[in-house]
């Protein structure tokens, strides 16, 4: 149930809820006595009450917006569990400054804080939703990249922090964005990328929590956050009363980092195929010409194309360095485990100062004898995990080295980078007889001269 009588529903104690938020708020009990025109004594008794008439409800949320700086907007979210539902039978007045300036200028402000250390601050976007109308019913913060969902929260993926219809709980999540797909898709497309998620954050300490899959939001049916419920991918739940600023940056942060993950190597294919294609839609658009089938293209934006490509190499980059310094440190800890850190200095992390020689690391291999051969390693890393498939890239130097060096050459592969479980996933030479059949190549680029 929505609105005012869900608040008796989910037996909510509206004394005691009012009690709390007075006890870390800076407003006092009197001067809120007299905002809602009602003496001490009055107030003290109503204190008491689980249940208040709705009159004293909106009046107290409307107080409460009056009273409360900005600074301390965080507090007003103990009394979610009244202000959403009385927001939502509303719809508009008295309540939507509290809800709206805790979720717009409270909580907004806690996410910029965020976003303004992430590497790709200058393309993400705060904003959010009090979800009026009767076909909304939702309250929502978000963050969205500007290159993944240029026309706003519309389209493509991104995060956002959904709140429930009873203002109990909220749920900080990935979600795909729900005007774009098909409803009854929706569920079904977030499992398989949800999956994948949890496979890799598994054991990871600071992802506890997390949970896969649709989410509940209450009394949504009929509404857009019906919607909302099944687009999310993974996300993690809190008691709204108990939401600590503190922890929300923490797990933000953390939500960021693994949104970007998922993004550039697990979503960054279907988000090429639509910008370079062109997407088709069942429904005529205003501003997209029909064709022969009365089906519509999305227009192909070649500089937002440029962006996000750039943006993958800086993650790959990043990615890929990570797993080289993994390697490296590898190698080291197993000459010092095997009794041999006499030859410690033999390791070298050669991409670091010189780019182009083929290979990453320069190691070594030590026989049974103590004898020692030198090995050329060069590491292709991932952060969502291999799943028994690795698709990587070798320049032509890095072919042309490894076929000179031959079983002296060794790929190795590194998954779930910069997570708990980061590990090997893989090593071979590359083309040793047994080995080169475990790889498929695909020619993806021409060197052309051009003779007047």
């Amino acid at each position: 149930m929505v609105g005012l009588k869900s608040i008796k529903d989910s037996n909510v104690h509206v004394g005691n809820t009012v009690e709390e938020f007075l006890g870390s708020s800076k407003i006092k009990k009197g001067n809120l006595a007299a905002s809602m025109v009602v003496s001490r004594n009055t107030f003290t008794q109503l204190l008491q009450k689980e249940e208040w008439p709705d009159e004293s409800i909106m009046r107290l949320i409307d107080s409460v917006n009056e009273l409360t700086p900005n600074g301390d907007l965080l507090n007003s979210l103990k009394l979610f569990p009244l202000a959403i539902p009385a927001f939502l039978e509303v719809g508009k007045g008295v309540v939507n400054g509290l809800v709206g300036r805790t979720i717009k200028v409270g909580l907004k402000d806690i996410f910029t804080e965020v976003i303004e250390k992430h590497e790709f601050k200058e393309n993400l976007v705060v904003d959010g939703s009090l979800g009026q109308g009767n076909a909304a019913r939702s309250v929502w913060l978000g963050i969205r990249d500007n290159r993944i969902s240029k026309n706003g929260f519309s389209e493509g993926v991104y995060v956002v922090l959904l709140f429930d219809s009873k203002g109990e709980y909220a749920y900080l999540s990935i979600a795909y964005a729900v005007s774009d797909k098909e409803e009854d898709k929706l569920e079904a497309m977030a499992k398989v990328p949800a999956a994948k998620i949890m496979e890799v954050i598994e054991g990871d300490s600071r992802y506890q929590g997390i949970q896969p899959g649709a989410i509940d939001l209450g009394d949504t049916v009929g509404t857009t956050a019906e919607k909302y419920e099944k687009s999310v991918i993974v996300s993690k739940k809190y008691s709204i009363k108990e939401i600590d600023e503190a922890v929300i940056k923490e797990d933000l942060s953390l939500l960021l980092e693994l949104f970007y993950d998922f993004v550039f190597e697990d979503y960054f294919e279907v988000l090429d195929q639509v910008l370079l294609e062109g997407e088709e839609r069942e429904e005529k658009s205003p501003n997209t010409k029909p064709n022969k089938k009365g089906k519509t293209k999305s227009t192909i934006d070649p500089e937002l194309h440029r962006k996000l490509l750039a943006a993958k190499a800086e993650h790959n980059n990043r990615v890929g360095k990570a797993a080289e310094e993994f390697v490296y440190n590898r190698e080291i800890e197993k000459l010092k485990q095997a009794g041999y850190e006499q030859y410690v200095d033999l390791v070298k992390h050669v991409s670091k100062e010189k780019d182009g020689l083929g290979y990453d690391i320069q190691s070594i291999e030590v026989d049974s004898l103590g004898t020692y051969k030198e090995i050329y390693l060069e590491v292709k890393g991932s952060s969502m995990g291999g799943n028994n498939e690795f698709t990587f890239y070798l320049s032509e130097r890095e072919l042309t080295v490894a076929k000179e060096l031959k079983d002296k050459y060794c790929l190795v592969f590194v998954e779930y980078v910069g997570y708990e479980k980061e590990r090997i996933f893989d090593e071979i030479i590359p083309f040793a007889n047994e080995e080169e059949k475990r790889i498929e190549m695909k020619p993806i680029m021409y060197k052309c001269n051009f003779k007047k």
